[in-house]
């Protein structure tokens, strides 16, 4: 029902209310030749964080004359919408969120165009409606894109390989791009080598004249009169088959009698089954083959093999990436890739403008996976875009090389204008009294990558965003932090920290040793907790590591006051020896702490003891003999108590001398009955 009465809210309720959101296309000017591909980015700036966007709808307009728009690809914000409705033929996007609603500044979407004829114009978007997450529609700000292009300084033929797949049955189209008009004839031929052709080849553009010829199996000859000029247009369409990568085409081609030098083979990255490109982590793992980065951004990129069947034990090549262009760094083999953990030997480096990799596996992978991610961020300020392709890629199957198609990326980089510096404040947690974690929370409105630079006080110094760091005496310092955004734009800030011995804690545990045969093995751990700050504070004890105890309750928390100390005696069970670990944290409430600098966030200390659980102490009896001279019929037996099982031996010796052989019967049965009874003595003992 929710999620029913937002859409008719979105559609429907025409509230607005003012603010200051901003939906443009990104870059705003592009320069373009005709022919080429070039990408627009929707971008969404200032939606409120406590209101939020709950829903997005625009439609796209153009000049189909001269551009044609090819594709729609949702950004990662886009996709976790829970409706979403694009139709690229009517250049229409249509989101709705139920949850997790985005706010701030984010993309919703790369459109991609094809220029198809030379001139200038505008993209724009219409028909906007942003509105929060309950469905009231923003005022929105619209800027639009400006698109300029040239026509190619050269006509340029190409095969593109529609639906391209190896073992299946294909179109190769013929396809021309900026011819010179008016255009009286074309001609020219073109030869397949490793292909077979499976069908007749059909003329794709109105025409006054057409020959087909096959000049022999493999080779198409053509001569075309065509009912009108055009720059841009499909020629022929062929049906093939590519059984294998050892395949070629050769396109001679002809317009008004004049040969036309440039020809290429295009594979669109849409129809590639088995391949390489690259991706990027907003392309979810789908190969792109054009991005958009700003100045003073960065964006990991990474080199994927898709859908490959043969078992790949060695991979080789190298990535050219213009270094004068963009820094590069963070090149490594990715830690999800599946071939991670199956490197057997892996060289990455940087040596001028290509990257080097050289890998060999313990196990042959197939399949999906990447081989190598690297992060780019732009060195200069200017709206110029650069090309990133792989060369000499090599892949092995043990001694065989696979030979796959490679698609490149062109990355365009979008200038910034006017720059607004960052801003930040310190936040520190203290444990153990000296170990400091210090944050550095900072914004910047350009959503720039920002540099740190800190200064502890102590003559020591870290780079990190947040580091952590150890003091060695117990005294105030002078902490100091510096941040800097792409333009050199910074902001700095200090605070005087104190670092102090605080025992916050004493504690006794009622037994720290048991015997292995106690039935009932549980001690007492007496906490006695004082405050020695100057604030009241939220006091938690936390048991870390707590899966050898038996404890009925890991959490305790409560408030204590500036000096006042708390008593808890807490009951733990344990079965066998065990150190038992638990932290003590204060969260200070300190008025108006947030707009403190620093901002404390809490003290930790950690505590840890040792409980043992002994076996039993085995008690041993030596062997005794007593000599009696026995002169008396009361023979009495002592033996000192002991829980031991154990078996006793008592002999006894009669020196028949001392009595009369008269009385020996007397006193046999005497005896007798005196050794009986210390018998049952030793086992009522036991």
């Amino acid at each position: 029902m929710r999620g029913l009465l937002l859409v008719v809210i979105f559609y429907i309720v025409g509230i607005c209310y003012a603010s200051n959101v901003v939906v443009e296309l990104s870059p705003s000017n592009v320069n373009v030749d005709a022919g080429n591909v070039f990408y627009l980015n929707i971008d969404i700036k200032n939606i409120p964080s406590d209101t939020k966007c709950g829903g997005f709808e625009a439609t796209i307009s153009y000049n189909p004359n001269l551009l044609n728009l090819t594709n729609i690809q949702l950004s990662s914000v886009a996709n976790t919408a829970d409706l979403k409705d694009i139709n690229v033929d009517e250049g229409k996007i249509k989101l709705l969120w139920f949850s997790n609603y985005p706010s701030g500044n984010f993309t919703i979407a790369t459109l991609t165009f094809r220029a198809i004829s030379d001139g200038n114009t505008t993209v724009s978007l219409n028909n906007i409606a942003v509105s929060d997450e309950n469905g009231v529609k923003y005022t929105t700000t619209t800027k639009n894109a400006n698109i300029t292009i040239n026509p190619t300084n050269q006509t340029i033929g190409k095969i593109i390989l529609k639906d391209f797949a190896y073992n299946k049955d294909i179109d190769a189209i013929i396809h021309v791009d900026g011819a010179k008009i008016p255009i009286y004839n074309i001609s020219g031929n073109i030869t397949f080598t490793n292909i077979d052709i499976k069908g007749n080849p059909i003329v794709l553009i109105p025409f006054n004249t057409s020959t087909l010829t096959n000049l022999n199996t493999n080779t198409i000859g053509f001569f075309i009169i065509p009912k009108n000029s055009s720059k841009y247009f499909d020629l022929i369409e062929i049906p093939i088959n590519i059984p294998n990568p050892n395949y070629n085409i050769t396109l001679n081609l002809f317009i008004n009698g004049e040969r036309i030098n440039k020809t290429v083979i295009e594979i669109p990255t849409s129809n590639l089954t088995k391949f390489v490109g690259f991706v990027t982590e907003d392309s979810l793992g789908e190969v792109v083959e054009n991005i958009n980065i700003t100045f003073g951004t960065s964006k990991k990129i990474k080199l994927k093999v898709f859908n490959i069947d043969e078992n790949i034990t060695k991979i080789e090549g190298k990535i050219f990436i213009n270094t004068s262009v963009f820094n590069v760094r963070d090149y490594e083999i990715p830690v999800y890739s599946n071939i991670h953990n199956k490197v057997n030997y892996s060289n990455i480096s940087l040596n001028g403008s290509y990257l080097l990799f050289n890998i060999s596996l313990l196990n042959a992978t197939n399949g999906t996976f990447s081989i190598v991610e690297f992060t780019i961020s732009p060195k200069i300020n200017e709206n110029i875009s650069s090309k990133i392709y792989v060369a000499n890629l090599s892949l092995y199957a043990n001694k065989t090389i696979v030979v796959l198609p490679t698609k490149s990326l062109t990355v365009q980089i979008v200038k910034r204008g006017n720059n607004t510096p960052p801003t930040g404040k310190i936040a520190l947690s203290i444990r153990n009294n000296r170990v400091v974690n210090f944050y550095a929370l900072s914004y910047d409105p350009d959503n720039e990558e920002l540099k740190y630079y800190w200064d502890f006080g102590d003559g020591t110094n870290s780079t990190q965003q947040n580091p952590t760091h150890i003091y060695n005496n117990y005294t105030a310092y002078l902490v100091k932090l510096t941040i800097e955004d792409s333009l050199n734009a910074t902001f700095s800030t200090g605070c005087v920290i104190s670092i102090r011995k605080y025992e916050p804690l004493n504690y006794t545990f009622t037994r720290e040793k048991f015997v292995e045969t106690e039935k009932n093995k549980t001690t007492y751990l007496n906490l006695f907790i004082k405050n020695p700050l100057s604030w009241r504070v939220n006091a938690y004890i936390d048991f870390v590591d707590y899966g050898d105890i038996n404890i009925s309750k890991t959490h305790y928390n409560f408030e204590l006051n500036p000096n006042e100390t708390k008593h808890l005696s807490i009951p733990i069970k344990i079965e066998k020896t065990s150190t038992i670990k638990w932290n003590l944290v204060f969260y200070p409430e300190i008025a108006g702490k947030h707009d403190k600098n620093p901002e404390l966030s809490y003290y930790v200390w950690e505590y840890s003891k040792k409980i043992e659980v002994l076996p039993p102490t085995i008690v041993k009896i030596n062997e005794i003999t007593k000599y009696i001279n026995l002169n008396a019929t009361n023979v009495i037996l002592k033996i000192n108590k002991h829980k031991v099982f154990k078996d006793y031996v008592v002999n006894k010796t009669i020196k028949l001398d001392l009595v009369a052989k008269r009385d020996v019967v007397y006193y046999c049965l005497a005896s007798i009955i005196g050794f009986i009874a210390g018998l049952i003595l030793i086992r009522m003992l036991k």
